[in-house]
């Protein structure tokens, strides 16, 4: 399972449009069509209902978008307490041979 594709998914869910996400996402809708069919492919669920008014969670979907949720907000987190942190002093040292006279 790709982090991106779970991604993608939250966003086709919080829009219900696979067309309004990839503006949203700044990715061509062939290929975020894509990459939820490869996620839905992997977990061996369908995660939307599709039709012509837009896309749809199912059960599983459901599930599956709560799920997701809680995973990218903890690796924000994670990111945001890494980048933030002090940065790590690093030590340069040169040695130099003495010259003979």
């Amino acid at each position: 399972m790709n982090i991106l594709h779970m991604k993608y998914a939250v966003e086709v869910a919080n829009f219900g449009s696979l067309n309004k996400a990839s503006e949203e996402l700044l990715i061509a809708p062939p290929n975020l069509r894509r990459s939820i069919k490869e996620l839905e492919a992997d977990l061996g669920i369908m995660i939307f209902d599709r039709s012509s008014k837009g896309m749809t969670l199912t059960r599983r979907g459901e599930e599956f978008i709560h799920y997701a949720k809680k995973i990218l907000e903890q690796i924000e987190e994670v990111e945001q307490t890494f980048r933030e942190a002090e940065p790590v002093k690093k030590q340069f040292s040169i040695s130099v041979p003495r010259a003979s006279t």
